[in-house]
């Protein structure tokens, strides 16, 4: 018996280190609502301002992904295949915030949703990345899991 849990665990351990490193630790974006933990475009980190949270919601039947763009709400469509994810037509709505540093953040977050072009992620924490582009998220436990 010993050696049947020996050799399992062998096996176990064995898959694992041959385990593609890019499928490892990709599962659903999708299932959850996520928030804007930190981010980076063209190497300058992408402003974060209290009390105006980023977020992403996936509508999966329909295709479409949106949330809060820090001011306003933002949309678009998305095409998920294996890690690749991409985001189209990204849009928001348009009304201005005075609040210092809302609308740098704002528009430095859709132009990054536009460049992303993969996924990984890690227990709660889903990364977007593309060539100049590096998005941290967390899950969102205060968001529904539906775009409106």
């Amino acid at each position: 018996m010993r050696n049947a849990i020996a050799l399992v665990a062998i096996l176990v351990i064995a898959l694992t280190a041959c385990a593609d490193p890019d499928e490892v630790g990709a599962s659903d974006p999708t299932a959850n609502a996520w928030v804007l933990e930190a981010g980076t475009l063209d190497g300058a980190d992408i402003p974060i301002v209290d009390g105006f949270p980023i977020t992403l919601i996936f509508d999966q039947p329909e295709g479409t992904a949106g949330g809060k763009s820090a001011c306003n709400q933002w949309f678009g469509g998305y095409t998920l295949s294996g890690n690749e994810l991409t985001f189209t037509d990204v849009g928001g709505t348009m009304m201005a915030c005075v609040d210092e540093g809302v609308m740098e953040s704002e528009g430095a977050f859709l132009e990054a949703m536009s460049q992303v072009e993969l996924f990984t992620m890690e227990g709660d924490e889903l990364n977007l990345t593309g060539e100049a582009v590096d998005l941290v998220f967390v899950v969102d436990e205060t968001a529904t899991t539906t775009t409106s």
